[in-house]
This record gives structure tokens, C-alpha cells and sequence, in this order.
């Protein structure tokens, strides 16, 4: 039998837990904001170590898409859900199950593709609810949100090259790519296509020798990505990269990259990558392709009218180092000030 299970926290407006014994699922979904209206977020599927690690992991995913959406200026708030489980071996049942969790938002939530779930499983929840977004275009959707992600990261990373040295270009630059999956193998084939020295890592290292050799590019194990110097770090990967230990190693001179949580502790972190005389472009702007992706389902937008708004990353991220620069802040202080000014209720 199903179970669902309100968990009492002030800072979000909802968290709700889910257990259905019969399909074998158990999930956390966090509404963190719906003042800009409904909490969009995907659904991450992967085996967490134990229920507070999948807890913790929700509730700092969907507050970063409440700030993600605000930051691009969408009329969305943020949410999150997390199922704990092997994201290999989900079953149709499975998904049933999770649409039914899903509809007891009312539309409070909208769900869509996240680390561990897909566009064709995305298709087939649509079948049991109607609050999911990014579907393929067979069924109307925007499909694979990577490759608006790819468009923002690529357009903040050189907002960060035109920060560092007046110059948007990457011709000449070295960047190096830690994660090479949908995200990550878009950006390093731009960036090579461009002009880059091009660097890439990734925990499959068989897929990064593989993309390294159709893009020329260099491979690099995933902790020698970590002190290697270079012009731009761009992780791609899961979050939590930066932390006291790993940003002591440093050896760029920017971070910009698409992973959500990069850092272990925000602010501290970001003081610390600051202290050390790196620029991070925070991950919740340069990330926001995604949830632009969806908006394109929302709003009806063409293609090309959905790659301009993307593109428009460039300006927010120059804004934001602007406003860091001006305050005396960090830029990850200046980014939460930025996205929180769209949110009146929550700002104070």
C-alpha cells in the first residue's frame, strides 16, 4: 500500500514523503517556493545511502531551483524530488506509482527529467499525471533539457572569460571539463569548436577518452581535473565538489560549470574559492538552461526564441559579478541577493 507523510520543516512550504511497498518506491519531494508560481524541479533517482542523505539532498535541490527560476526571470518556483533507488532497474509499476505521488501536489509540483531519470520515462509518467513538463516532442514536450544547459553553461563561461580578461572568446583558453555526460560532452565540443585548449574527466573514463579523441581534446583523471591549471574549471558532474580540502588544490583561475551544489558549504565555500582569488559564476545561474527548456513547454516558445532567452545567461552572470564586485561580496552572496530581489516574500 501507498504512504504518504508531510515532514514539518518552516523553511519550505512543503515536504512530503512517499512509500509504496507494493511497487517497491520510496521518494521526497520539497515545494521550496511557489511565489513565483508552481515549484518546477526534476526527478533524481539514484540509490542514496540512506534516507537522511536523500532528505538533505532534496531540500538543497529544490531551494536552488527556487533561486535558479527567479534568476532567469521565470514564473516558477522550486521543487524537488529524490527517489532512493537504483535508477537501472526501475519498473513500470514504479512509475505509476510515482505519478500518483506526484498528482497529490495538485500542481503544486511539476516534475520533469533529472540525474537518473529520462525523457521516455518522463513520457510515460505523462500517462498517469498531468503536472510534468520536458517531454518529448512526440508528445508535445521540449525533450532532452541538456541541450538548453549546454546553451546557458557555454553562455556563462564566457561571461566568465569576458570578466577575467575582456575577451568572451575561448579561443586559446584552457578549460578543463569534469563530467562528460549529456551536459558536460555538449559544452567541450563548443568550446573545442571554438578554439579551446580542451581538457576533460569524467569517473567513466572510457567515455571521456572517447569524446577526447573525436574533439582532440586531452583526458585527464577526475582528481588531476581538480589541480590542473587551467583558465576555467567547468564541472559537469553531481554536486558538492568544492569544499576547504579540494579548493586549497586549486590551480584556475575561474569555476563555471553546470553541476547543481557545487559547493559542500554555501557561503563558506564560496568565501574560501573568493580568498583564493578564483571567480565562481554560481551554479544555480549558469545551470538554469533546464528549467528554461520547460518554460519553453509553458510559454510556447519556438526554438530559436527558447535559445535566445537561454543565451541571455551571459548578461545575468556579467550582472552578478557586477553587483558582487560593487557590494564587496561574493559572487555567490551577490547571486542569492539577485534572485531573492524577484521574490519579495521570501527576501526579508
Amino acid at each position: 500500500m501507498a504512504e504518504f507523510r508531510s515532514i514539518i520543516d518552516d523553511r519550505y512550504e512543503e515536504i512530503a514523503h512517499w512509500r509504496d511497498t507494493d511497487a517497491g518506491i520510496e521518494a521526497i519531494c520539497a515545494i521550496h517556493s511557489t511565489a513565483r508560481g508552481p515549484a518546477i524541479g526534476g526527478t533524481r533517482w539514484q540509490p542514496y545511502r540512506d534516507y537522511d542523505t536523500a532528505l538533505a539532498d532534496v531540500l538543497r535541490l529544490s531551494e536552488a531551483m527556487t533561486l535558479k527560476s527567479s534568476a532567469a526571470r521565470l514564473p516558477f518556483g522550486g521543487g524537488k524530488a529524490v527517489v532512493i533507488g537504483d535508477p537501472t532497474t526501475k519498473t513500470a509499476e514504479q512509475l505509476r506509482s510515482y505519478a500518483e505521488f506526484v498528482n497529490r501536489f495538485d500542481g503544486r509540483y511539476v516534475t520533469t527529467t533529472d540525474v537518473g531519470t529520462t525523457t521516455d520515462e518522463i513520457d510515460q509518467i505523462a500517462q498517469w499525471t498531468a503536472h510534468v513538463v520536458g517531454t518529448s516532442s512526440a508528445l508535445g514536450g521540449s525533450g532532452d533539457t541538456s541541450e538548453l544547459t549546454a546553451v546557458t553553461v557555454l553562455s556563462g563561461i564566457y561571461a566568465t572569460l569576458a570578466a577575467l580578461d575582456g575577451d568572451p572568446s575561448p579561443a586559446g583558453r584552457t578549460i578543463v571539463v569534469l563530467g562528460v555526460g549529456k551536459v558536460g560532452a555538449k559544452v567541450a565540443r563548443a568550446l573545442s569548436e571554438n578554439g579551446a585548449r580542451v581538457m576533460v574527466a569524467d569517473i567513466r573514463a572510457i567515455a571521456a577518452a572517447a569524446l577526447a579523441a573525436e574533439i582532440g581534446a586531452r583526458t585527464v583523471s577526475v582528481d588531476d581535473a581538480l589541480v590542473t591549471q587551467c583558465d576555467v574549471l567547468s564541472p559537469n558532474a553531481l554536486g558538492g565538489v568544492f569544499d576547504a580540502r579540494s579548493i586549497s588544490a586549486l590551480q584556475c583561475r575561474a569555476i563555471c560549470g553546470g553541476a547543481n551544489n557545487q559547493l559542500a558549504r554555501d557561503p563558506e565555500d564560496a568565501a574560501l574559492i573568493a580568498e583564493h582569488g578564483i571567480l565562481y559564476a554560481p551554479d544555480y545561474v549558469v545551470n538554469s538552461g533546464g528549467v528554461i527548456s520547460v518554460a519553453q513547454d509553458v510559454a510556447g516558445w519556438s526554438v530559436d526564441e527558447a535559445v535566445e532567452y537561454a543565451q541571455g545567461v551571459y548578461e545575468t552572470t556579467l550582472e552578478i559579478f557586477e553587483l558582487a564586485e560593487r557590494r564587496g561580496v561574493t559572487t555567490a552572496l551577490a547571486a542569492r541577493d539577485f534572485a531573492l530581489a524577484q521574490l519579495p516574500t521570501l527576501a526579508s
